[in-house]
């Protein structure tokens, strides 16, 4: 089985080498958690790698993300990256047709693809079966062209190993959840990951802190954590 390198060590150990090719993993966290810094080095590696990515931005600005991976010392000027912010409503509309979506995918053909964010999709479908046959042929296309994918999603504030739109986590072969850990007596904060599932993979089960510095996310998956 062919195994994506994440980009980042920590996590490769522990998913136990890296993602299967072809898996939707979704990256499950609040805001501040580093969802798009952990997509950007899922990007970069690829473009270090030979890859084309094609990066889908729903949510932030070309120009903050280019900023944001130039802070990390990342170069995403590569003729193989492919940054486009479409517009939302176009998008979910291209959705609801899966030939339509494989289509657009295809003339591309990307080794990896990340959506930032699915939430963002959701948030505009008109029902919930709306939600769920847009998210289904998405994530069905990609697997029939192997495409390697991150779908950023956010979290529920009061449940935070569950997507606010409550369907994302079902769709992905892999869940990945971020979460920032507050202690207001001691005026700290721990950053938390944790494999929820990575189908095919005996992954790492255990919570394990990382941190977001000027060289972007470093999950310390030797070290644990207790709650």
């Amino acid at each position: 089985m062919e195994l994506v390198d994440t980009g980042i060590v920590g996590l490769n150990e522990m998913l136990g080498g890296g993602i299967p090719k072809g898996h939707t993993v979704v990256v499950l966290g609040g805001y501040g958690t580093g969802k798009t810094t952990m997509a950007l080095h899922f990007a970069n590696r690829g473009l270090e790698l030979g890859e084309k990515v094609l990066y889908l931005s729903l949510e932030e600005r070309k120009e903050s993300i280019l900023r944001a991976s130039k802070q990390y010392g990342m170069n995403l000027d590569n003729e193989n990256f492919i940054l486009m912010s479409p517009g939302i409503l176009d998008f979910l509309e291209r959705l609801k047709n899966k030939e339509n979506i494989k289509s657009d995918i295809q003339d591309i053909m990307p080794s990896r693809l990340i959506v930032d964010s699915v939430s963002i999709i959701l948030m505009a479908a008109e029902s919930e079966s709306e939600m769920r046959s847009v998210l289904l042929n998405l994530s069905d296309s990609l697997k029939d062209l192997n495409v390697t994918t991150y779908f950023l999603a956010e979290s529920k504030v009061e449940s935070p190993y569950s997507s606010r739109d409550g369907f994302s986590e079902f769709v992905g072969d892999g869940v990945i959840s971020l979460q920032n850990r507050y202690d207001d007596e001691k005026g700290t904060t721990t950053s938390i990951i944790r494999i929820l599932k990575m189908r095919l993979m005996n992954h790492d089960r255990k919570a394990h802190p990382y941190l977001i510095s000027e060289r972007g996310m470093e999950v310390l998956s030797r070290s644990d954590v207790y709650f």
